[in-house]
């Protein structure tokens, strides 16, 4: 089966767009304006929201054929920025941020796997 070029330009796309999220992720979490940026329960939101984008577009680079790796490296990537939050003067790592992550990522493929059919 043959990938359109549009098909293969938004995969492409949705590809680079979860990169660059993760990469101002990163930077912006180490930032001391990211300190108290979102007050509980108001953080557990935004890591849901983020992690729901970042799932949805590993979902569409994938044209939807790898679920598990996709709510896998959202879930990794969840990980990874808890991990490098733990390092961070004024910033903690949280286990219910990264569950909070993981449910995102596992809604999102859900919703996309119900939404296709």
């Amino acid at each position: 089966m043959t990938m359109t070029p549009f098909a293969f330009a938004q995969r492409w796309f949705c590809l680079c767009a979860a990169l660059l999220i993760v990469a101002v992720l990163f930077y912006l979490g180490a930032r001391p304006i990211a300190v108290g940026l979102f007050p509980g329960p108001f953080d557990k939101l935004a890591h849901l929201v983020l992690y729901f984008v970042i799932a949805t577009l590993l979902w569409i680079a994938f044209d939807g054929r790898l679920p598990l790796l996709t709510v896998a490296l959202a879930s990794f990537i969840g990980a990874l920025d808890e991990w490098h939050q733990a390092s961070l003067p004024g910033r903690s790592a949280d286990f219910a941020d990264l569950l909070a992550d993981v449910v995102a990522a596992v809604l999102a493929v859900a919703l996309l796997r119900w939404w296709r059919r």
